[in-house]
């Protein structure tokens, strides 16, 4: 339980941190002044001003922190006192625009460098079936490769008496199949053989044995790593997206994870692997940077809204207006989390074999998409 703790504060408060810290650099790139810079909540514990005078603060709780820039988002153009040149309200629109959408940025940053570091660290999962080993990943349950007897690790060696050297041989070789398949495997520095019978193999799909890829890595430049980090970036946010498209579309509920499925992820994800771990964290990130993103009064994305209204128009909605959106926005954020939470709740501890998110840092299928069972 406390290793599980321990470990939702080490993924939640980098990203939140990092977040805060793009709107920070945002202030300080455009001359917004910044009041206080806060790591956590509740309780100060520690405080130092600086010379430009921002109170940087350590707080008792340590998940997430805020900025808070100085002056209010929107003053009214009628108000008595316009506001002071290092105020956020005196700055021009991209200015404020900026600072609202750069938190988002640094997620996505955050999430590009992990990402690419992990690929340099893991190397490129390998995608061509000519340089593939034939080595089995899984012989999936109830398929005829594991009714003959293979297992995860075997290496094919022969099918139907014909040699493979790799997957692309032994998926042509299984397009030749006629009646019983025999099969040779190397196993442990032993060679085995075994039959897949023919009774086995389904009469619409003659040709699947049942056998899942081996991942396979292959090393990268740190070049390709980062930009292979930045199309992860772009792939996952394209597919939840696209996910979320065709929930809509197909008059479907969104499969969301709330805070309850968030905590149960990490804490699945810390028993695992270090790189499954790390892994998660650029994929949260992600999905904070695009979830703030989203154009709904409250999040940053719906303040952006407003600065490019003030852009094309030349000015802003009134104080009133923003503020009854805002309240529009908040109830709506309280009925996401309400839905995620029953979703989380029904999906953890009513139906325990669903997952409702599967991370694998060793295989990323952004960069290469997972090999279908032969």
């Amino acid at each position: 339980m406390l290793l599980s703790i321990v470990a939702v504060i080490i993924v939640l408060s980098p990203i939140v941190i990092v977040h805060e810290f793009g709107h920070f650099i945002a202030c300080r790139l455009t001359g917004i002044g910044v009041k206080e810079f806060s790591f956590g909540f509740g309780k100060i514990l520690w405080h130092k001003k600086s010379a430009k005078g921002t109170d940087f603060q350590l707080r008792a709780i340590p998940f997430g922190g805020f900025v808070e820039p100085k002056g209010q988002m929107f003053v009214d153009d009628d108000a008595k006192e316009p506001p002071q040149a290092d105020e956020f309200a005196a700055k021009k629109w991209y200015a404020k625009f900026f600072m609202v959408v750069n938190g988002a940025l640094f997620n996505y940053l955050l999430a590009a460098v992990i990402f690419s570091v992990l690929i340099y660290i893991k190397g490129m999962p390998q995608t061509d079936p000519a340089r593939l080993a034939p080595v089995v990943g899984e012989a999936v349950q109830g398929y005829p490769a594991q009714k003959a007897g293979l297992q995860a690790g075997d290496t094919i060696t022969t099918v139907d008496g014909a040699p493979v050297a790799n997957w692309k041989e032994l998926t042509e070789a299984l397009q030749k199949r006629q009646g019983d398949l025999p099969l040779t495997v190397l196993r442990g520095g032993q060679t085995l053989s075994f039959t897949a019978a023919a009774a086995d193999f389904a009469e619409d799909k003659p040709t699947l044995l049942g056998v899942a890829v081996q991942a396979q890595f292959h090393p990268v430049s740190p070049w390709a790593a980062a930009g292979l980090g930045v199309y992860q970036c772009w792939y996952w946010t394209k597919f939840s997206l696209q996910s979320l498209w065709q929930s809509v579309t197909h008059k479907k509920a969104p499969d969301l994870a709330g805070p309850i499925g968030i905590v149960n992820i990490i804490h699945k994800s810390v028993h695992r692997s270090l790189l499954d771990f790390v892994f998660l964290i650029a994929m949260l990130s992600l999905a904070v940077g695009m979830f703030n993103l989203f154009p709904i009064p409250i999040l940053d994305g719906g303040y952006a809204l407003v600065y490019l209204w003030e852009g094309l128009t030349g000015k802003l909605p009134s104080s009133k207006a923003i503020l009854r959106a805002a309240n529009v926005g908040f109830y709506i954020l309280m009925i996401l989390v309400l839905y995620a939470s029953y979703a989380d709740i029904k999906r953890i501890f009513f139906k325990p074999k669903a997952a409702a998110v599967q991370t694998r840092a060793d295989a990323p299928e952004a960069a290469a998409p997972a090999q279908e069972g032969k």
